[in-house]
């Protein structure tokens, strides 16, 4: 009987203890990664300074404050933060309840969003942030911003002692900022509607380039003011990234319901846009290059020998683009345009040399055709604006163009084409 009781003594000693062992192994690794404290691949842009990190065995809480330096070679220019975070210890990992704050002026805090994660042991997050309706008003400029409840769902995991995003999506229902002085300095007002973007396109400096696609919407978007009038209906912009045999396809699809302007109305609006088989070596470099900037100062000579190493990549396997079926209506009138471009692949030593071969090698494909009534109604709308000379004479103006741009002129059309 002693035996078997002294065993499980032991044995639940030894399972406390390593239980134990392990939370406190784990703790420093959220400290690490999640904190940024001591860890030398942290992104030097945010610091985070650890107020308090007490963790029992189940339950803990953190209080931090931070400064976040967009850039690092303008020091002087930066964000003061300051979170607070309810931390609760599970078997499959932590969840964390946050408050993020904005301090601002005078030491004044507000409030930028409500954090609810989760974070396994082997790093993965799923994290839903909401930022409450609400309203910010400065007197000084005269302006102020209204907002109503936004929310957005983070998911990803970690490499190399950092994060990085696998989905991620965002909805704000309404954002409009108006000018407080109105009475005084007239009008103006800037509202955006159903605002929303997701995508599952991976992003991080320690993972590789995959496949992903993105989707950006506004339902509605306006601006108001004593002279001019814009809105806006039903933007979309949808992009895919395709990643095969090293090699990368960025592919994007835009399209924009109506455009008011005063009284003119652009509609089915469309464009279009592809950079087909980039060298995945100059895409992988190009993040690495960024990640740099998140690490230390770079200055304009390091930058742009950076991006010439970048180029030289790039061109080492050729670039193809294109970009068709774009078009866009005025009145029912219409402008649209097709156009290509190819360069095979180049190995050069300066920039002579390069712009020699991109002279002697380019080749393209362009063409446009704009109704004759598109390009009236174009002269209308500046001449409400004081732009340009004030004609309106479509004829004049098209034989100008025709000029100008080799154009071909028929009934009712300028044409103009381009190859090489």
């Amino acid at each position: 009987m002693k035996k078997t009781v002294i065993a499980t003594l032991v044995g639940i000693a030894i399972l406390g203890g390593g239980a134990v062992g392990g939370s406190v192994y784990a703790d420093k690794k959220l400290k690490q990664d999640f904190y940024f404290q001591n860890n030398p691949k942290a992104d030097k842009r945010l610091k985070i300074t650890l107020k308090e990190f007490d963790m029992g065995v189940t339950s803990g809480k953190a209080s931090w404050t931070g400064e976040f330096t967009p850039d690092l070679c303008n020091t002087e220019d930066k964000l003061s933060l300051r979170g607070e975070d309810v931390i609760t210890r599970g078997l499959s990992g932590y969840n964390m309840k946050s408050k993020l704050y904005l301090v601002v002026e005078n030491g004044k805090e507000f409030l930028l969003f409500n954090g609810d994660t989760d974070i396994s042991w082997a790093g993965e997050f799923n994290s839903k942030l909401t930022a409450p309706a609400s309203s910010y008003q400065d007197n000084e400029a005269g302006m102020k911003v209204s907002w109503d409840t936004i929310t957005s769902n983070i998911s990803g995991g970690k490499a190399d002692q950092r994060y990085y995003l696998s989905k991620f999506d965002f909805d704000s229902p309404s954002v409009s900022m108006e000018n407080i002085k109105a009475a005084e300095e007239g009008k103006f007002l800037v509202q955006m509607n159903n605002l929303k973007y997701n995508t599952d396109t991976i992003m991080g400096q320690a993972v590789k380039p995959q496949n992903g696609t993105a989707i950006f919407s506004l339902g509605s978007f306006k601006v108001e003011s004593s002279n001019f009038n814009l809105k806006a209906n039903n933007v979309k912009s949808e992009s895919e990234q395709t990643v095969k045999d090293g090699k990368v396809t960025f592919v994007s699809r835009n399209t924009i319901g109506d455009i008011e302007v005063n009284q003119a109305k652009f509609d089915r609006i469309q464009q279009n846009f592809s950079l087909q088989d980039l060298n995945g070596e100059a895409v992988e470099r190009a993040n690495a290059f960024l990640a740099r900037e998140g690490q230390e100062c770079l200055s304009p000579e390091q930058s742009q020998a950076e991006i010439k190493e970048i180029a030289k990549l790039l061109l080492k396997s050729g670039i193809k683009v294109d970009s068709k079926g774009n078009q866009i209506y005025l009145d029912g009138s219409m402008a649209k345009a097709d156009a290509d471009a190819s360069l095979p692949p180049i190995a050069y030593e300066n920039d002579q040399q390069l712009e020699q071969a991109v002279i002697e090698k380019l080749k393209y494909n362009a063409a446009v055709e704009v109704d004759k009534k598109f390009i009236e109604g174009i002269l209308k709308l500046m001449a409400v604006y004081g732009i340009g000379d004030g004609s309106t004479d479509v004829e004049a103006t098209v034989k100008e163009l025709a000029t100008a741009l080799d154009g071909e002129v028929t009934t009712d059309k300028l044409i103009v084409k381009r190859s090489k």
